[in-house]
């Protein structure tokens, strides 16, 4: 067949285009240069045989484009969907990812992923990469005990998303999903996707329990269509029996809609707390740097101004800030956020041992020069350079979510200053 090749200037769009095996890998090759930052090889015939070679080839041109002068080169998306992967060569993909620190997404949904081999290797590489993104969707051999060790083991910084709709998981992997929820490692995961499974009820119920009581950071979970039972309902041969189960399954189907009619609430909470934490962090920075770093009046300051008070006949009353206890000027530097309830306590401290000195600050500078040298910033691209400098302030001090106290409970929504 003829092939016909789209690309933008980063992009190599390879769907449906009849590529097999190592032949095909190879075709795939000689499409990518070094301006290719995205790869789409989707709906066609690699198998893992193929798949093995274009990962070894794409492993040599990460080296070969790779310079001094021009810097590093890699793939930042790879979309492997509907190739008839298996197992055997999910670790490469991973390991591929591992090594290239420009990966951030992987796109493995429709194949024939079971999760079964080199499970050790998987979870090592998926860890100790850089990756925002996975897709695992409708890969239906994915096996209930390997999904659990996945959500036991995750402790990666960098997933965003995961991806695991239509993927035909029991309710066994919610106990393992609850866990990962609700300790520290699933801090950054903003999506994670489980339509289409046959979690059942009350497994879908433990879920959106735990969100609403245990996670407040994720701002996207799917757990749509998760009846207990398979698409194709199985109908005995008995009397009545046929008629019994559609029955069955139209009541488990309705209380579902209505315990996945209340994540919608519980997800915009988890916006307007990330929204709210990131505001305060901002708002008590400079507040903090002020009052933290001001040094109080010495002593022949203090008779200095008394003395000319006298002389001009004037009083003009002050209040010895500095002098208070240094516990009293914390919660006053607290409360300049203007939602005190915000900030943990242990953000607050990170926040506070910032402001504190002259390393803070000159750490902000190298940062803003660095990004200036990076971006090569002029007044017109100023504007996006704050914005950068802004997240990775709040992302370096764990600013940019939401965290509990013990006494501190999220509450209603202060108004903030844009």
């Amino acid at each position: 067949m003829a092939v016909v090749l789209r690309s933008t200037s980063d992009l190599v769009y390879l769907p449906d285009h009849g590529f097999v095996g190592e032949e095909g890998a190879l075709r795939i090759l000689a499409k990518v240069n070094r301006q290719i930052r995205r790869l789409d090889v989707s709906h066609n015939l690699l198998g893992s045989e193929g798949t093995l070679v274009l990962m070894q080839g794409l492993n040599s041109l990460r080296h070969q484009y790779s310079t001094s002068d021009l810097g590093l080169w890699g793939l930042t998306e790879i979309n492997l969907g509907h190739n008839g992967i298996t197992d055997s060569v999910v670790d490469v993909i991973l390991g591929y990812a591992k090594k290239d620190v420009m990966m951030r997404k992987v796109q493995l949904q429709g194949n024939r992923i079971e999760l079964r081999e080199n499970l050790d290797s998987i979870l090592y590489c998926l860890n100790a990469s850089q990756l925002e993104s996975l897709s695992l969707t409708d890969n239906r051999r994915l096996l209930d005990k390997s999904i659990i060790r996945l959500f036991d083991s995750l402790s990666t910084p960098h997933l965003n998303e995961l991806h695991l709709s239509i993927c035909n998981l029991g309710p066994e992997i919610s106990p393992s999903i609850i866990s990962y929820l609700t300790s520290p490692r699933s801090r950054y995961l903003e999506l994670l996707g489980l339509n289409g499974n046959r979690l059942g009820l009350e497994a879908v119920r433990n879920l959106i329990n735990t969100l609403e009581r245990g996670n407040f950071t994720i701002l996207n979970l799917g757990l749509f269509a998760s009846s207990s039972a398979s698409d194709a309902a199985h109908h005995e041969e008995e009397d009545g029996v046929e008629a019994v189960q559609p029955r069955e399954k139209r009541r488990e189907e309705r209380q579902l809609g209505q315990e996945t009619a209340r994540i919608p609430r519980l997800l915009e909470r988890n916006r307007l707390l990330t929204q709210r934490v990131e505001a305060a962090a901002l708002r008590c920075l400079p507040c903090a740097r002020i009052l933290l770093n001001a040094k109080s009046p010495s002593d022949i300051d203090t008779a200095q101004r008394a003395i000319e008070s006298i002389s001009l006949k004037t009083h003009t009353p002050y209040f010895r800030l500095l002098d208070l206890p240094p516990e009293v000027i914390y919660l006053i530097v607290r409360h300049t956020s203007g939602d005190a309830a915000a900030l943990s306590d242990a953000q607050f401290t990170r926040l506070r041992k910032d402001a504190e000195g002259n390393e803070g600050l000159a750490r902000a500078i190298r940062r803003r020069r660095s990004k200036a040298e990076a971006w090569k910033v002029d007044r017109t691209g100023l504007g996006m350079a704050e914005m950068q400098l802004r997240d990775d302030w709040l992302y370096w001090g764990k600013w940019d979510r939401w965290e509990c106290d013990v006494l501190a409970q999220p509450g209603p929504a202060v108004d903030s200053e844009e």
